[in-house]
């Protein structure tokens, strides 16, 4: 029998509790809730480190940001290193690339035989944000139209919105087409990612419907992360970004419906077998606790979109052990029937979507850091370990502030139970030691080192046929409903 197609979507930023079938009641996503019913859902599958590019990389090469060398989002991995989408190509695939997967650097493919929509955000050392700005039509100083994610909040039109529908229409473009090789289509979009813009009539939706987690703000914040994440507790800005961003989520999942259907038709079209993948490279914060974006183990965070459906995976199953975004490329490969990527970290899930049993005794790992503070300048580094129904936190030079959490008993990790259950956290720490092998005094000077080549290719000049320009429409300003107090 012929190779199955494989399409992948990603998106950027999509917390897996913004989700109709992960049991949010408010958000409409009925064309994940579908795809979920049609496959199999991943309930707890975490990203590997909850920032874009490391994320990305770790996905594409199936091993933590710390063993692929990419802990930054100005840290491009290395053109030498195997990933999955090399994997497919040597096994006789196509791989296509439409439109974002954040590489950094001159390479934009690693692995990808071709491009078929170009990149919006950042792909060379060198993209100041004066020149960012004016290439993708933003309005202001930095990507997020000013000096933080809260700058912009609303309803309207924004370059986020734009790509996507540019990224989703070539998709189905090239959907409609015939093919001799076996098909990897990987289709990256930009949201639900900020500036928290969403269509006005889903902005208006939310807007009085939303939920506000003001019962949050009084948790503990952990001290290695106390005053270096983006942070405002004023109401009206909570709701504004959570309707923005549920608003931003239903439209995502409009343009998830849209590749679907055009995957499924292709498939019939051509008499093929295929299968779908829908994940998220990590979650969005969206006012829990009073913070915006990612960069924290929290769940909204961490906790990620990950369901396989088509032909051989397993209708209507719902996994409940831990598993990682690392695990996308080992298990596509298996899938393929093509060699892994080596040296991974990830693992394939195979056997769990075709009939196997469940792994509930699994550990995954996430890190984040390891570079320089972008607030304080100072060095830092943790480590997440998700196992069962608990999660435990380790960073850096802050020992005596490790926790954990039983998140089957209090889902908004507000109490801290190390001291009740010594024995699970030991247990946990001690795995920590197995699966990050790099030692921390490695991974500062891999930082150090980072810093002063960045001093070389900032200074850089690269131009590139890969990327997308901002279309007029997307240049104006939305319908600005509140501004951040940090930002006014």
């Amino acid at each position: 029998m012929s190779k199955k197609d494989i399409l992948i979507y990603i998106s950027d930023q999509h917390s897996w509790q913004q989700q109709g079938y992960a049991g949010d009641r408010l958000v409409r996503t009925p064309n994940l809730d579908r795809i979920a019913a049609s496959g199999t859902v991943m309930m707890n599958s975490y990203t590997s480190y909850p920032l874009c590019v490391p994320a990305r990389m770790s996905m594409m090469s199936g091993q933590l940001a710390s063993h692929c060398g990419v802990m930054s989002n100005l840290a491009a991995l290395d053109s030498n290193r195997v990933t999955f989408a090399h994997c497919l190509n040597a096994g006789g695939y196509e791989t296509i690339l439409c439109g974002r997967m954040h590489f950094v650097g001159p390479d934009q493919r690693h692995g990808f035989s071709q491009r078929i929509a170009g990149e919006q955000t950042p792909i060379f050392h060198n993209r100041p944000n004066a020149a960012f700005a004016a290439e993708r039509g933003v309005h202001d100083k930095t990507p997020q139209g000013g000096v933080s994610s809260l700058s912009v909040i609303g309803a309207g039109n924004s370059p986020t919105l734009e790509y996507d529908r540019y990224v989703v229409s070539e998709a189905v473009s090239y959907l409609s087409g015939c093919y001799n090789a076996p098909q990897l289509l990987c289709v990256g979009t930009y949201g639900p990612h900020h500036p928290y813009v969403a269509p006005k009539e889903l902005y208006e939706y939310y807007l009085e419907k939303v939920d506000i987690p003001d019962d949050t703000f009084d948790y503990p914040e952990h001290p290695a992360i106390n005053g270096k994440i983006l942070r405002d507790c004023d109401l009206e800005v909570i709701r504004a970004v959570r309707a923005s961003y549920y608003g931003m989520v239903e439209f995502e999942d409009q343009q998830i419906g849209i590749v679907y259907d055009a995957f499924c038709d292709y498939l019939k079209r051509n008499e093929r077998e295929g299968i779908f993948v829908y994940v998220s490279d990590h979650g969005e914060q969206a006012g829990y606790r009073g913070y915006y974006g990612k960069g924290t183990f929290y769940e909204p965070s961490a906790h990620i979109p990950m369901i396989f459906t088509g032909d051989g995976i397993d209708k209507g199953k719902i996994l409940q052990g831990a598993t990682s975004l690392m695990d996308l490329g080992p298990t596509i490969c298996d899938l393929a029937g093509t060699m892994l990527p080596p040296d991974a970290d990830g693992v394939s899930v195979y056997r769990q979507l075709t009939g196997g049993p469940d792994n509930t005794e699994r550990m995954v790992v996430s890190e984040n850091g390891g570079e320089k503070d972008y607030f304080s300048g100072d060095f830092s580094y943790g480590q997440m370990v998700k196992w069962k129904q608990y999660k435990f936190i380790h960073y850096y030079g802050f020992d005596e502030a490790d926790v954990l959490y039983d998140l089957a008993a209090d889902s908004n990790e507000s109490q801290n139970i190390i001291n009740m259950h010594l024995d699970i956290a030991q247990k946990m720490r001690n795995y920590l030691k197995v699966a990050c092998k790099l030692p921390v005094y490695e991974i500062k000077a891999n930082a150090d080192k980072l810093e002063n080549n960045l001093k070389v290719l900032t200074k850089c000049s690269f131009d590139s046929d890969e990327r997308w320009k901002a279309p007029e429409c997307a240049r104006h300003n939305p319908e600005f409903i509140v501004k951040s107090k940090l930002t006014k």
